[in-house]
């Protein structure tokens, strides 16, 4: 397997958090859970690869209590994103290393669908492949 980098912190001297692990990929995202409660808005983590982080694709993942959502940016390639409820409408709000970052709420779906996007993103060395089910082309607009 891969080891990610996972970043959801932010200060001169936070260092990514590095996973190895299926087992260290779950605690982390059952610590992100648990300190989302704490504040007003969930997380985002960016995910990247330890040994190439600028060369590999990035996936952002927000971690709610319950809801989420993925973002699939691979160098070079479609940008694709978790569709939840297509009827939703509107912008839910997260936290992107203290700033706000505006997610439509199409994109909101079960935390068990970003657990497994984060599980095949670390078993693949952090390329999910085209054809992922849960993934659709965001729209360039």
């Amino acid at each position: 397997m891969a080891t990610l980098n996972a970043i959801h912190d932010t200060g001169p001297d936070i260092e990514p958090v590095l996973i190895h692990t299926q087992d260290e990929l779950t605690g982390f995202v059952d610590r992100v859970r648990a300190d989302s409660a704490e504040h007003d808005h969930p997380p985002v983590v960016e995910f990247t690869l330890a040994q190439d982080p600028w060369g590999s694709p990035v996936l952002y993942a927000g971690i709610g209590r319950d809801r989420g959502f993925v973002q699939y940016l691979p160098p070079g390639g479609t940008a694709r994103a978790t569709q939840g409820d297509p009827q939703a409408t509107g912008m839910a709000v997260y936290d992107l290393q203290g700033q706000e970052h505006l997610v439509p709420a199409a994109q909101q779906v079960p935390l068990a669908t970003v657990q497994a996007l984060l599980a095949a993103y670390l078993a693949g060395h952090g390329v999910l492949p085209a054809d992922q089910p849960e993934l659709h082309p965001l729209d360039p607009s």
